[in-house]
Formats: C-alpha cells, structure tokens, sequence
C-alpha cells in the first residue's frame, strides 16, 4: 500500500513532526529531492537488474547482484589496502562507492534525511521517508543470502560520512520490489505502546517538501548546522559549502 503522506513547509513543523515518529523500535529516514521515485534499490532498476542464473537460483536469489558484488569484491583489493570481512559491511562498503547493490541509503537522523531532500532538483517536490523495519541484521548470526524479507542494517562507521552522515541501509532481497507501507496489526496487550509507536498505523509515511520550500529549508537547516560542510566533511564538501553560502549571498541559489 501506498505510504500515508503529509506535508511540511517549516523546519520546526518538520522537527515536531519528526518527534512524533521516534522510538526504541528504530525509525530510520530517507530524503530524496524527488517525492515520485520509488523506494527501490539500484540492483533492481531496469539497467543494472541481473536475473538470476541457475547458481543464484539454487540459492534461492531473484537475481544474480550478489555475483557482480563478488566481482567487485575480487578485484576491488587492488585499490585498497583492506576490505571488510563481513559480507553485510563489505556489500555497504561497495554501496558507499557506487556499486548497484541491493541495499538503499537511509539515516538515523531525520533532519539529515530532510537536507538531502531539499538539496538538489528545486524543481520537483521532495520527500523524506520513515520507516520502522520490521527486522535488523545481526551479521554474526545471518548469511547475506538468508535475508528473506527488507531488513535493516547498520554497519561499523567505516568512513566519516558515513558516520556523521547516521548510516544505516535497508538490504532488499528483491532488489525490483519497492518498499511499501505495511498495515500493522496491534496485540491487545501492548495496543497503546504500539500506538504511540506507530502513530500512523504503519511502518511507512512520506513528507512531502514542497518545490518551493526547498531553498529556505536548506538555508534553516545550515543555520542549524546540517549543511554539505558538516555532512561531507572533508575538502570536497567544504568547497562544495562555500559554492553554495556564495551563490546564496548573491542572489544566485
């Protein structure tokens, strides 16, 4: 089912809103500049989805990803030094880097996911997801091929922006199913806990930002310290912060 959608124009609306949506179970979030695209992973669009062969099949994969992620693996040793031992850190690695993998990029921190909402496509609506997952990935006990439904997945900060970036990933075992919101059914026993929750009544809600409100959000959430300088924090990202505080000054974005 479709996510229920609301819609925010202010920064302290969007914290309020934000507070209402927190809990011990782990709400994680996710900021696109563009509301329409689908809660889908790389590996499942149409131009990087490999179907599965008979060897993934025999291991009960939709798709053969995970074998492009071990050419990655093969190879990738050669520029660097290490990489990860553990399957679900060194797939999130790979993701970091730019591979078509089946996990998506969430955050844990809301305002986090709000910034990268409002910072590209100004003019197209944008939209920052929540979501409860349903399971998190224990690596020690779960092969990567035995994750048989969405499931999150917090790896080591093994780079600063993933760090302060609040990294956490969701892994699809079907990489072509778009995430979608799931009624939740509540014990009797523990209905107002649940409530509280889930105010929503599901696991997946969606705030639209308006095309307009974009470029004051990002200059309330500079104010507030969320900007590419703090979120990207090396040369690249303080370049790329100065650009952007220029062009603000002149009139020019």
């Amino acid at each position: 089912m479709s996510p229920p959608e609301y819609k925010i124009f202010y920064l302290p609306h969007f914290i309020e809103f934000a507070d209402r949506h927190w809990s011990k179970l782990g709400w994680i979030y996710r900021g696109q500049s563009d509301r329409s695209l689908a809660l889908q992973p790389k590996a499942g669009r149409s131009e990087y989805y490999l179907p599965a062969t008979d060897h993934w099949i025999g291991e009960k994969q939709s798709s053969s990803d995970l074998g492009r992620f071990k050419e990655w693996r093969e190879q990738a040793i050669g520029f660097c030094d290490t990489l990860p031992e553990n399957d679900f850190e060194c797939l999130a690695y790979a993701q970091h880097y730019g591979l078509a993998t089946r996990l998506l990029d969430w955050t844990d921190n809301p305002l986090v996911a709000l910034f990268f909402a409002v910072e590209h496509q100004p003019d197209l609506d944008g939209g920052v997801f929540f979501h409860c997952p349903k399971m998190w990935i224990n690596h020690e006990i779960m092969p990567i091929t035995g994750v048989t439904t969405v499931a999150a997945y917090r790896p080591r900060p093994f780079d600063r922006r993933v760090l302060v970036q609040g990294g956490v990933f969701t892994c699809h075992p079907d990489p072509r199913s778009a995430l979608e919101a799931t009624q939740l059914e509540y014990d009797d026993l523990y209905q107002e806990e649940a409530k509280a929750a889930f105010p929503d009544g599901v696991d997946l809600i969606v705030v639209r930002i308006n095309a307009k409100a974009k470029p004051f959000l990002q200059r309330q959430l500079a104010a507030v310290g969320i900007s590419r300088k703090t979120l990207f924090p090396d040369l690249e990202g303080l370049s790329s912060y100065i650009n952007w505080d220029t062009r603000r000054s002149t009139g020019g974005g």
